[in-house]
């Protein structure tokens, strides 16, 4: 990614950029970051403005990227500071192809909302739930962060119109989201920031326990411990395929691994999505 593109990019997700974070990310000096604002703001006058009370330079009303973005690669960025890059490698020696459900983000209303995180602000949006009625779409949310589970992208969002209740929204079932007024202060999101231990470990019920034990890494030690935010542990254990039944009673050649400090974390939200959980 040239540095132009770079300045793009964070105005596009970010809604801003200032000089520092650009010697940062890109790793260049002072004087080259003050020449790439100063070029972008040139070539691409209509998409930066300089906002002298907190001394950046911040995306415009009428904002359009000057470059195309990846979705993926972008939401990539912003959740976790990694980026996915296509390569030149030819002789690659997996598969021809990958099997996947294709499904393609809205890039500018993935913007639109990771923008909305970025500045504190509500939206008002047109969401297709797959538990409430289909009719009753718009509500009214403040998202806080975005996550990926199972190649699905969510944004962890404030419910505004339920009571403010913290819930995931899947990225894909937006339909439009827009900047909404919201002056009241929404309540801490105590299951994102509390952390709990998983305690996981080979499936009791596998006659080959030594051969699981290698796929934890589990060389000198019983068990693995994992800390996860109250919030995505459900989603943690679904994609290991963790047996979260009580009496790990899921087939063990299945879910080959178990959760062992189950009694724990019974109180726990997002158990539900645990595999067998609900199971006893």
């Amino acid at each position: 990614m040239n540095k132009l593109e770079l300045v793009d990019f964070l105005l596009m997700f970010t809604g801003k950029v200032n000089r520092n974070e650009l010697m940062e990310i890109a790793d260049i000096s002072i004087a080259t970051a003050t020449r790439t604002l100063t070029q972008y703001r040139e070539t691409y006058a209509d998409n930066i403005e300089y906002n002298i009370g907190k001394k950046r330079y911040d995306a415009t009303t009428q904002f359009s990227p000057a470059f195309s973005h990846n979705c993926i690669s972008a939401l990539k960025a912003m959740a976790y500071g990694q980026r996915l890059e296509p390569t030149k490698l030819l002789t690659t020696i997996g598969p021809d192809s990958i099997a996947s459900i294709d499904v393609s983000l809205n890039t500018d209303l993935v913007s639109k909302i990771c923008r909305a995180i970025y500045a504190g602000q509500a939206l008002k949006a047109d969401y297709v739930s797959s538990t409430e009625n289909y009719k009753n779409r718009e509500r009214l949310i403040l998202p806080t962060a975005i996550f990926e589970s199972r190649n699905n992208w969510y944004v962890r969002a404030c419910d505004l119109s339920d009571n403010n209740t913290y819930k995931n929204f899947k990225l894909i079932r937006f339909n439009d989201a827009k900047a909404a007024e919201f002056n009241k202060e929404a309540p801490d999101d105590i299951e994102w920031r509390n952390k709990v231990t998983l305690t996981i470990g080979p499936h009791i019920k596998h006659p080959n326990p030594e051969a699981l034990k290698l796929d934890l890494g589990l060389l000198d030690k019983p068990v693995v411990n994992l800390i996860v935010s109250e919030a995505l542990a459900g989603f943690v254990l679904a994609e290991l395929g963790v047996d979260s039944s009580a009496n790990s009673i899921l087939n063990p050649f299945h879910f080959q691994y178990c959760l062992l400090n189950r009694y724990e974390l019974e109180n726990l939200n997002s158990l539900i999505l645990a595999p067998g959980f609900n199971e006893k």
